[in-house]
């Protein structure tokens, strides 16, 4: 009971410096902070859309490394991760692509074009959507089967995530062609430091979730076998 009070302290804790670093983050990011060279309008968004996309990647990585040592290990653990990786990475993508969408309008005048990243940023997300719906078919009484299929539909996956990094269209200059005003790429490393500890904390907590959902699916599967 003081375990679960502490723990409870803790994540009330977390939530409000979270809070409150997002309040001072917006503040900096669209007040304080000069725009961008190299875009039409203004490169503001950058701060949020890169990396929540790095964070999308560090997710799909994960899956890969679980995905391959569940089938190395034949350790449930993995395959938790395996599903806790991908469902963090499926919200993180979607605030990429939002974000990516809602900057588009004002930056190049439409909400959508099928250039390269966006269309491979794109597959790539819903190839991880498509993990976790096939999952969702495989009959979960045979978890083991339901875990290998997964390890290796995750395996299949990843190689959309190198795609819709490298692949640059017409939308996304390359770096060299975009400036960053003084004291810019400090506060945009910051950025990726908070997002990335934010997307490890919803990763464990997914986790901690699929975890307790798995043991309560055993104990009515131990229970039905005994009636």
């Amino acid at each position: 009971m003081m375990r679960e009070k502490i723990s409870n302290k803790q994540n009330l804790i977390i939530l409000a410096l979270m809070s409150a670093f997002t309040v001072i983050n917006y503040f900096i990011v669209f007040i304080v902070v000069k725009p961008f060279q190299g875009f039409n309008v203004s490169g503001h968004p950058i701060f949020y859309m890169v990396p929540f996309a790095f964070s999308t990647y560090l997710c799909f990585g994960i899956v890969l490394l679980s995905a391959v040592l569940y089938l190395w290990r034949k350790d449930i653990r993995f395959d938790l991760f395996l599903v806790s990786g991908a469902q963090t990475g499926v919200v993180t993508g979607t605030i990429t692509l939002i974000v990516g969408i809602i900057w588009s309008k004002p930056e190049w005048g439409y909400w959508w074009q099928w250039e390269p990243r966006q269309t491979a940023t794109l597959i790539m997300w819903l190839a991880y959507v498509g993990l976790l719906v096939f999952r969702e078919m495989i009959d979960e009484k045979n978890q083991e089967k339901r875990a290998t299929l997964s390890a290796i539909f995750g395996i299949s996956t990843s190689p959309s995530v190198p795609l819709s990094n490298f692949v640059v269209g017409a939308l996304h200059p390359p770096p060299q062609q975009t400036g960053l005003g003084p004291g810019v790429g400090l506060y945009l490393m910051l950025n990726f430091l908070f997002i990335g500890f934010l997307t490890l904390i919803l990763i464990y907590m997914s986790y901690r979730v699929n975890k307790i959902d798995f043991k309560l699916k055993k104990i009515r599967t131990i229970k039905m076998q005994d009636v």
